[in-house]
């Protein structure tokens, strides 16, 4: 009976511990464990690319593999004087089922890959006109009652004019004769400012184009991103207005506003347009939707008179005929510095985290019902001149933030949410794009995703 009693203490023991170890492993997996994978656009001069990293437990990234979109990338480091064909926007890269979906600047088109589940691997499946130029965003929502198939919006943007400097170094982008214009009017090339409408099915892979939803005069850009709303009854699109900067007056007679459009979405069609704009506001870029409900946005803003530097973020509410500013806030206690460009909300939806272009900073916001509270704001360390951050990741636990240096240092830049914030730790330097580091705008990154596995 002793040695029974023995053996059975023993197995019981042992099977304690070997589940603990077991539940201690799933919660706390290894450092160098590959938990997911994180893909980027280079959209570069030439063929754009997409890349691809093995993402670690610790964060880390590794094993960067490049996959080609036989499609042009849209940079220009000769356009625009000193913004080196800079342009700006949210959520060109998707991932909608075992498919990867990027823009194409460059190129006009929309590729599409399938993707490995397992290891991340992608294969080029096909590419689709955008239905205008220069596209730069992608907005997916399920159909309703159809299996595998989605609704698919991509924004084109056409071009980003805007005022550089003042007095006599003013300089205006594309030429003086575009201001010259009724900017307000209608123009040929608002059939390339555009929303285009396509189905995608995830069984087969197949992105099929089906029309034009909206159309956007020069005077307030083209869209910079595009996104549905968390139940897809509603599709909001910012633009870039035209911005002034360069300078430490902005000029009102100089900049035009930009817009964050909102539209009722239901079977594939739009209606019951509307719109914020506000004087002395331009360059809004990324947006977030607040998780629950669909009246509620978190807006970036890039370009800003100086009296409404505290307009870097805007959160905004749509009651279905009207969208109207609830309130702002800005990104750093420095007021010579405030600017906002991109955003990422966590999945919980309480703690929103923003990019800013000039400054490298990421500022992270406690998102509660009743506006947001600015907690922390973090400089870049690693290559970080000014004029390099743009887009934003969360990884799906929340743990840590991805931020791109899309413009001059080619980078991916890894933050860890901790505390009051995200704090930087480290930095990868893309092979693919290391020849043309520090050169201003030879490439720019569009679109960063991932998951996990």
């Amino acid at each position: 009976m002793e040695h029974k009693s023995g053996l059975l203490k023993a197995v019981v023991v042992g099977s304690i511990l070997l589940v603990q170890s077991c539940v201690q492993d799933h919660k706390i997996p290894p450092a160098n464990q590959v938990v997911g994978y994180l893909y980027t656009t280079t959209n570069g001069e030439d063929i754009n690319q997409v890349v691809k990293f093995s993402r670690h437990a610790d964060g880390s990234l590794s094993d960067e593999t490049a996959y080609t979109t036989n499609s042009k990338g849209g940079a220009d480091v000769k356009a625009g004087g000193d913004a080196h064909g800079d342009f700006d926007a949210q959520g060109a890269v998707q991932l909608i089922g075992d498919y990867l979906l990027t823009t194409n600047a460059g190129g006009n088109q929309v590729s599409v890959f399938s993707l490995n589940k397992s290891n991340g691997d992608l294969t080029f499946k096909s590419n689709t006109s955008s239905g205008g130029t220069r596209p730069v965003s992608i907005a997916y929502t399920k159909k309703a009652g159809i299996a595998d198939e989605y609704w698919v919006v991509v924004g084109n943007q056409w071009n980003n004019p805007n005022v550089q400097k003042d007095g006599a170094k003013i300089e205006r982008y594309p030429n003086n004769a575009f201001f010259l214009q009724d900017l307000k009017q209608a123009d040929a090339s608002d059939n390339e400012r555009t929303i285009q409408l396509f189905t995608f099915n995830a069984k087969t892979g197949v992105l099929t184009s089906e029309k034009q939803l909206d159309k956007y005069v020069r005077e307030n850009g083209g869209p910079t991103t595009v996104s549905f709303s968390p139940d897809g009854t509603k599709l909001a699109v910012s633009t870039w207005g035209i911005a002034h900067f360069d300078t430490k007056v902005t000029s009102l007679a100089e900049q035009h506003p930009s817009r964050v459009y909102v539209y009722s979405f239901a079977n594939g069609s739009i209606s019951n347009r509307r719109y914020f704009e506000e004087a002395g506001i331009s360059g809004t870029i990324g947006f977030n939707w607040a998780i629950t409900g669909s009246t509620r946005l978190f807006v970036s803003n890039f370009n800003l008179i100086p009296t409404k530097l505290d307009n870097s973020v805007t959160v905004l509410d749509d009651n279905g005929s009207s969208v109207a500013k609830a309130s702002n806030f800005a990104v750093t206690s420095s007021p010579a510095i405030n600017e906002a460009c991109w955003t990422v909300l966590n999945s919980t939806g309480d703690k929103l985290f923003v990019a800013s272009f000039q400054t490298n900073l990421v500022s992270t916001f406690n998102a509660a019902s009743s506006g947001l509270t600015l907690t922390k704001s973090e400089a870049r360390s690693g290559l970080a001149p000014n004029g390099d951050s743009k887009e934003l990741w969360i990884s799906p636990d929340n743990k840590y933030v991805y931020n791109l240096g899309s413009f001059q240092s080619f980078s991916i830049n890894l933050l860890e949410n901790t505390g009051p914030g995200a704090v930087y730790k480290s930095q990868t330097i893309l092979k693919t794009t290391a020849a043309g580091a520090g050169i201003a705008g030879k490439y720019n990154f569009l679109g960063l995703t991932g998951f996990n596995l």
